[in-house]
């Protein structure tokens, strides 16, 4: 019976080509694969080599020298186009002219973000500033698109090989930041609230009074709304609750707080949930651990979910830190400034620490699109914003991958700005079936 493996012949097998092989042909592709450093092991079974040796009649892919590599090194990886596929480390000769390899690594351990930067104000890596917005490659999956020219390119020379099919789907996300804009403020805050309001700074009185009073909503409560139209479009979801306490960038209830203690619970029943860690603990495991306990008291369960609040993600150490408070899932992966493919792929995978030269237990779940991206950063119209959604919905379906899209209750709330973005919403729960 002809096999069905394909094998990898490498000189070395480091930590790094194993964990890039396991995620283009394991997560990707469906290929059952081996590394191996015996030529003689292949005989006439698929395989790639994977080595400047020089060979007759076979499928090559010459490395780098990034996945022999170990720490960090200065690398700004030159972009060039191959049947109009942008592509990184081009090469010279073999059957695939790059080293996809090493293209691959780069973007899905975000290689870049371990070097020196410019942040931005919160100390975040901007997307403006990535290999893949400047290549103008940001809103393609590219090791998703690289993995099947590769696969295309083996199924060619060895038809025994076969390529599983990955099927669409979609997973809308909403970050609870403020699930209020009066309701649970606390006496004092609400009376200095009043105080502001009738000196002429911040919020009406009358709508404050009427909403602490129960007589009027809060404008902030759009929670029914957005459980209306999940449901009616048979939609998956997440909810990413804060537990920290207030601060300058922390507008939650206090995590004891009775009515946000009812939606909490009512949301992670109904369609799951995970932590959203303050801005505060970034960089404080601590303070990230103590907001793990407060989930765990309100839900009844630890939270293996995570997205960090205001997207403050520090390679490695915020996965370092997820990983210690017992969190699996990262939901953080995604730009805060652009949207489209932070690390090039479409789908979850598994996180690799360079600075420990592993692969970890925690799997990164990447989003495309954020609701605040296509208003507040990139100031676009609801009909604009559509478009850049409907275009990355499309550039997801087409390789089989899960589209991630975060929302905000305040942003569906048809106030402050955000009119006409109700009708971005339900446009998008209807295009991403």
């Amino acid at each position: 019976m002809a096999t069905r493996k394909l094998w990898i012949y490498s000189p070395d097998v480091t930590p790094r080509l194993e964990y890039t092989a396991g995620v283009i042909f394991s997560t990707i592709l469906g290929i059952n694969f081996e590394i191996t450093t015996d030529r003689r092991k292949i005989g006439g079974s698929p395989a790639i080599i994977y080595s400047n040796e020089k060979v007759k009649d076979q499928f090559v892919i010459r490395p780098s020298g990034l996945l022999s590599a170990t720490g960090i090194v200065q690398t700004d990886p030159r972009v060039t186009a191959i049947d109009g596929i942008p592509v990184l480390f081009p090469v010279e000769e073999g059957t695939i002219p790059f080293d996809l390899f090493s293209a691959s690594f780069y973007m899905l351990s975000r290689y870049e973000e371990y070097l020196p930067f410019s942040p931005d104000a919160h100390g975040r890596f901007p997307g403006a500033g990535s290999a893949a917005f400047r290549g103008g490659f940001l809103r393609i999956p590219v090791v998703e698109i690289w993995s099947r020219y590769l696969a295309i390119e083996l199924v060619k020379r060895y038809p025994v090989l076969t390529i599983r099919h990955n099927e669409y789907h979609a997973l809308v996300t909403v970050d609870v930041d403020q699930p209020f804009a009066y309701r649970s403020r606390g006496f004092l805050r609400s009376m200095g609230g009043i105080v502001k309001g009738l000196a002429g700074v911040g919020a009406r009185p009358a709508d404050r009074l009427k909403t602490m009073s129960g007589s009027m909503e809060d404008p902030y409560d759009s929670f029914s709304y957005i459980e209306e139209k999940l449901k009616a479009n048979g939609s998956d979801a997440l909810f990413f609750f804060p537990t920290g306490d207030q601060g300058e960038y922390d507008h939650n209830p206090p995590w004891r707080d009775h009515d946000y203690g009812e939606i909490f619970r009512r949301y992670d029943t109904m369609f799951g949930s995970g932590l959203h860690p303050s801005y505060r603990s970034a960089g404080r495991p601590k303070t990230l651990r103590t907001e793990t306990e407060r989930y765990s008291a309100i839900t009844g369960h630890h939270p293996e979910k995570a997205r960090q609040h205001w997207l403050l993600l520090t390679m490695p150490d915020t996965y370092r830190a997820f990983g210690e408070a017992g969190i699996r899932h990262d939901y953080t992966m995604g730009f805060n400034d652009e949207p489209g493919f932070r690390a090039g792929i479409a789908r979850p995978y598994p996180f690799y620490d360079i600075s420990a030269e592993r692969t970890t237990g925690l799997t990164i779940v990447p989003f495309q699109v954020m609701d605040g991206t296509l208003r507040q950063y990139m100031h676009l119209q609801p009909d604009a914003a559509l478009e850049v959604i409907g275009s990355l919905i499309t550039a997801t379906r087409k390789v089989g991958g899960l589209f991630v899209s975060i929302w905000h209750n305040t942003s569906l709330n048809e106030g402050n700005g955000w009119e006409g973005w109700r009708r971005v919403f339900e446009e998008t729960l209807a295009m991403q079936k």
